[in-house]
């Protein structure tokens, strides 16, 4: 088995059109396969990060345990680079962080007829 390269790992799990073509032909073809994205389920296990109860990251189940120790061992270490909200983000500005729906207040909401 090769080993793979950094760059080959799409971490964003959304798909579009090309991809979900090109996943059919890696179906057809798996020597043809260019990208390779992250399994989003699955059986996994909460690990908690430091002492808040309330961080904590997923790991698969199913991994060997020589890669989980190494992989919480790594973010662990790493610690420093997590957000856990917008306050941990210094000199990121908040028209970035921050998503808001531009709806005018004054205008009433009207629900769309039922299509048959």
């Amino acid at each position: 088995m090769s080993t793979l390269d950094a760059n080959l790992v799409e971490l964003d799990p959304r798909f579009t059109k090309e991809d979900l073509k090109e996943q059919k032909r890696e179906k057809k073809d798996p020597l043809n396969a260019k990208l390779l994205r992250p399994i989003l389920d699955g059986e996994f296990k909460l690990v908690p990060f430091g002492n808040d109860p309330s961080k904590n990251f997923k790991i698969g189940k199913d991994l060997p345990e020589l890669v989980k120790t190494q992989l919480v061992a790594y973010l662990r270490e790493n610690d420093d680079l997590f957000a856990w909200s917008a306050a941990n983000m210094p000199g990121i500005d908040p028209s970035v962080a921050c998503h808001q729906l531009t709806v005018d207040p004054g205008v009433i909401a009207v629900a769309q007829q039922h299509r048959k």
